[in-house]
Parts: structure tokens; C-alpha cells; sequence
């Protein structure tokens, strides 16, 4: 059976746009250009027609004339033809094209009179794009310009000024009325070629990942290439780092890189090529991972200077395997990208609807309510209508910390400790909770995929506290050291109860921090009562032991990566949603 090779869209796709767009860039200048040579044929042929009784050998004038009035209005119509920024009006080039003409053809006399026709040019390419308000415009300045260089040039022309003035006019008034009857035949929304292009890549884009065998996931990517590394270079030390916000280069796999590593790595992203430096015997090699000239990641290599596994035909084979591996990893992160602006788009319409529509429906039932209550003359009505009220306002403020929620994010600018502890802060004092807030955060950055994982896990843990768990303190502990990370949120509550069928809370925060490579304990607390959660992010190169512990505000002793797993096994009690 043969085997069916399935075109890709980089290898297809670019090519077909490329032609489409030389072509519509070059249509204007021929279609001018071949109007001015159709000119000079005509303009050549009636001068020798008329000269014919001369001397072989002379020149005719006239025909020095159209030669050279053809190549000004060539160069005429090429800088018309310029693309300019949008911010430019459309009737600018237009008028400006129709005064340069007619200043060439009313200048040079009867040498150019074959060229008048193509003042119609600027004149319907003004109806067209800029309306009949342009096109009449411009068939005025034509008008003027050339009506003037005509009577004061020192040759008549030998055609009828006026008929051609009255067809720049009839031009202007054709050209411009043909804009609002194509304008009026067109949907309301004006067709935006952006969105049918992206629904196509979007379209093929689903096709292929389908057939992609480790998917789209950055990180999982980023490790494959890590093990092909190893597989080559056993024991090296292996990071990939891509470019965040800020111009900061975060590790998607591997530790953070040392000052040497690091300089060397911007070297490498700057160059898009190998990179080789040694210092106090450790040498370090940067790699760019490049999809097409465009780099999209470097893959640092760290060993010793005495370890010759960093030799040129290792670093050759390395170089080859990042080489294939390009494609696959700046697939994954543009599609990463594109997935994380689409959620933040998403939760964003979601907080205007809530606010836009159903938070004001409750507001405005309770202003009712308030005039109801006003006017009630029974105490106990009165009275059930206020506890309505409080009840009432208590969904509103739900409503507020929920559009709250939806809003929030990482900044790039900001530290993501920061960002959990102003978030609990923020969200812990309106609930009227005492809050704890402790961090320990490295200057270097998780990936922000990552970042907001750990955001939603806290978002969703101090709703719990705040909605089921009756408590007067919450405390947040947070240290970042990437690649590692170790969240806590802890309160004083009631602790866990019966699990409900329907919980999805806990659910949504164990599927998050799998998503992440992280491990998520869910307990009660050992002393003083309430829920513990604890995000534990931590590679398996990097793991320790599992005596290894860390504890709250309140000493309690957190499980580590084994014995979290035996915890949440071992859990009779299901956690508040």
C-alpha cells in the first residue's frame, strides 16, 4: 500500500498567499503602465506618420517629447501606487497622482496630447476608493491645472479642451456613483478577509493536530526534545527556555539559567545561532530553536570543561535534533498563545454579561424591594422584606467577587506571588476574613501558562473559604523558585464535609494542577480546624525526599509529594464547591 503524504500548511499555504499578494500590489503600476506604452505606440506612429517627408536621420521632437512625457507619468503613476499607512485618507494619492499628470500633460504641449486619456486614471481611481466627493475634487484640480498650462504653454493643443473637460467631469460623477452602488450590493458588516484567512488556518490547524502524535502542549514538547538530548548527551544539563513579557527568557523545562548561562542565552536568541562560552571551568552552550528565521526558544546545555561529551560532532547531532523539533514547538506555543488569549477574551465577555445583564437585574429588584419595604405598614413584612434584602445584597456582592474572578490575571510586570497575595487580599477582606499573606519569590518566572493555573487553583479555593467554610482567618503562603512552586491556601472553618455528586470545585482544581506537572493536596487541618490546600509544582530531577516538610502560619505539618498522594487516597471527606 502507498503511503499518502498529507501536504502541510507551511509548505503549501505561504507560497499561494505570496502571489496573491505580489499581484495585487503590481496590478495598479501595469495596468498604468501598459495604458502609457498602448500611448507612446500611438503618439510615435502619428509623429512619423506626420514627419514622414524628413530626413531619415533626424529626430523628430515630438517624438523625444511622448517618449519622455510617458517615463514622467510612469514615475507619476509608481509612487501613487505606494502603499501607505491606513491612516492616510484614501482621496490623497489620488489628487495628488491627478495634479502631477496634468501638470506633465499641459506642460510639454502638443507632445502629450496622446496622453490625456490618462488623466481619467486618477480621477476614477478617486470615485472608487474615495467617493464622488474625491473624484469630483480631483477633476476640478485637473481641470484647473491643466486648463492653465494649456493657455499660458507656448503650443495649442490640437484637441477640444473643453469636450475633455466635460469627460473629467462625467468620469468623476461615473466613478464615484459606482462606489455607492458596489457599497450598497455589499453585506452591512464589510467583509474583513483577517477573519476569513483565520478561520481557514483555524480550520486546518484543527486537521492537523489531530494527527500530531505529542500534540500541542508546550511543555510536553519541550521535554521530548529534553530526553532526545539526553539520548545524545547523556547527563548534560538541559534547559529550554522560551521569551515572556518583558523581554525575560523563562524556563519551560529544566532550572533557571546562572548569569553565565544567561547571557550566553540572549546572545543566542539575538544572533539565532550557537552560542559557546566557558567560566570557571563550566562551559555553557545555547542553542536557538528556529522555526523558519524566526527563533522561538533556546535549549541551553551546561556541563563541565573536563567532560567531553560537549564535543563538536555532540553539539552537531544536537543541533540537528533541535533542528526538527523547531516546527513542533513553535506550533505548540503559538496554539498556546492563541488559546490563552482566547480564554482571557472569553472570561472577560462572560464578566460584561454577568455585570451588563444580570447584576443589574438584581440591583434594580432590590431598589424595588427597598420601596416595597417603605411602604409596607405590617412590622413582620417589613421585617421578612429586609432579611430579602440582606439576602438580596449578599448575591450581589457573589455576583461582584465573581466578575472579580473572571477579570483577574497574571501580569507579566508583576510577580506572581504578588498577584496571589493582592488577589487573596483584596478578595479575603471583603468576605471579612483576617488574612495572612506569606511569599518568598525568586526574580525569575514561571511560565505564565503555569502562572495562571496556580491563580485559578487559588481563585477557586478561597471561594470555597469564603462561600462554606465559616472562618474568621486565611493564610496564604507562596514560594516560587522555579521550576518549582509550593502554594498554600489554609483557613480556620468548619473543615471539610459530605461530599456532594455534583462538586466540580476540587475536581477543576486536581484537573488544573495536573495540567501543570503539579501535585494538589485537599485535607483537614491537624490543629485549630478548617481546609488545607496545597499546590506542590516540583520536577522529578528536582524532587527530594519525602521527609521533606513545610509548614503554615500555624505549624502544621503539609504532606510532601508521596504522601499527598496517600492523603487524597485516603480521604473519606469531600471538599466544599
Amino acid at each position: 500500500m502507498l503511503d499518502v503524504v498529507q501536504p502541510r500548511l507551511w509548505d503549501i499555504d505561504p507560497v499561494q498567499l505570496l502571489g496573491r499578494r505580489l499581484g495585487a500590489e503590481y496590478r495598479p503600476i501595469a495596468l498604468r503602465a501598459t495604458i502609457l506604452v498602448i500611448f507612446g505606440v500611438l503618439a510615435v506612429t502619428h509623429a512619423e506618420l506626420i514627419a514622414h517627408d524628413r530626413r531619415p536621420t533626424s529626430v523628430d521632437p515630438t517624438v523625444t517629447g511622448s517618449v519622455a512625457t510617458a517615463f514622467l507619468l510612469l514615475l507619476v503613476g509608481t509612487l501613487s501606487t505606494i502603499p501607505v499607512p491606513s491612516s492616510v485618507p484614501k482621496w490623497l494619492l489620488p489628487l495628488g497622482e491627478t495634479l502631477a499628470a496634468s501638470l506633465v500633460v499641459g506642460a510639454l504641449g502638443q507632445s502629450a496630447d496622446q496622453y490625456v486619456p490618462y488623466l481619467l486614471i486618477p480621477l476614477t481611481t478617486a470615485g472608487l476608493t474615495a467617493g464622488l466627493g474625491a473624484a469630483f475634487a480631483c477633476a476640478s484640480v485637473s481641470s484647473l491645472v491643466f486648463v492653465a498650462t494649456v493657455t499660458v504653454g507656448p503650443s495649442r493643443p490640437e484637441f477640444n479642451l473643453w469636450l475633455w473637460l466635460s469627460l473629467f467631469a462625467a468620469d468623476a460623477g461615473v466613478s464615484g456613483w459606482a462606489k455607492r452602488v458596489l457599497a450598497s450590493q455589499r453585506p452591512t458588516a464589510e467583509y474583513d478577509a483577517a477573519y476569513a484567512n483565520a478561520h481557514r488556518l483555524l480550520s486546518e490547524l484543527n486537521t492537523v493536530a489531530r494527527q500530531l502524535s505529542l500534540g500541542l502542549d508546550p511543555h510536553t514538547l519541550a521535554k521530548a526534545l529534553v530526553d532526545d538530548i539526553h539520548a545524545i548527551v547523556p547527563g548534560i544539563h538541559t534547559t529550554v527556555l522560551v521569551r515572556s513579557g518583558g523581554a525575560r527568557m523563562v524556563p519551560l523545562v529544566g532550572e533557571p539559567p546562572s548569569d553565565l548561562a544567561e547571557s550566553v542565552v540572549h546572545d543566542a536568541w539575538v544572533s539565532a545561532d550557537l552560542v559557546r562560552r566557558g567560566r570557571n571551568g563550566a562551559t555553557v552552550v545555547a542553542m536557538p530553536v528556529l522555526m523558519g528565521e524566526r527563533v522561538v526558544a533556546v535549549v541551553a546545555l551546561g556541563a563541565s570543561s573536563q567532560d567531553q561529551n560537549l564535543g563538536e560532532d555532540s553539539v552537531k547531532a544536537c543541533r540537528a535534533t533541535i533542528a526538527a523539533a523547531g516546527p513542533r514547538l513553535a506550533s505548540a506555543l503559538l496554539f498556546d498563545d492563541v488559546r490563552r488569549l482566547a480564554t482571557v477574551d472569553e472570561r472577560h465577555r462572560l464578566a460584561r454579561e454577568i455585570h451588563d445583564g444580570i447584576a443589574q437585574d438584581m440591583a434594580s429588584v432590590g431598589y424595588l424591594i427597598d420601596d416595597i419595604t417603605a411602604t409596607a405598614g405590617d412590622d413582620s413584612v417589613k421585617s421578612r422584606l429586609r432579611g430579602l434584602r440582606e439576602h438580596l445584597t449578599g448575591l450581589v456582592d457573589e455576583l461582584r467577587l465573581s466578575i472579580f474572578d473572571l477579570r483577574a490575571g497574571v501580569d507579566e510586570s508583576v510577580g506572581l506571588a504578588r498577584t496571589l497575595g493582592d488577589y487573596v487580599t483584596r478578595v479575603g477582606s471583603q468576605a471579612g476574613l483576617i488574612v495572612h499573606v506569606s511569599t518568598d519569590e525568586s526574580p525569575h518566572r514561571l511560565p505564565v501558562a503555569t502562572e495562571v493555573e496556580l491563580l485559578r487553583i487559588v481563585q477557586e479555593a478561597v471561594t470555597n473559604v469564603r462561600r462554606h467554610a465559616e472562618a474568621n482567618n486565611l493564610w496564604l503562603t507562596v514560594v516560587v523558585d522555579p521550576p518549582r512552586a509550593h502554594v498554600v491556601v489554609a483557613d480556620d472553618g468548619k473543615g471539610l464535609g459530605v461530599p456532594r455528586p455534583d462538586s466540580i470545585g476540587i475536581t477543576g482544581m486536581r484537573e488544573r494542577a495536573r495540567r501543570i506537572g503539579a501535585v494538589l493536596t485537599v485535607r483537614n487541618r491537624s490543629q485549630g480546624g478548617g481546609v488545607l490546600v496545597e499546590v506542590l509544582l516540583q520536577p522529578v530531577q528536582g524532587a527530594t525526599s519525602s521527609s521533606q516538610t513545610v509548614t503554615d502560619p500555624d505549624s502544621v505539618r503539609l504532606v510532601s509529594d508521596s504522601a499527598s498522594e496517600t492523603a487524597l487516597a485516603g480521604r473519606q471527606g469531600g471538599g466544599p464547591s
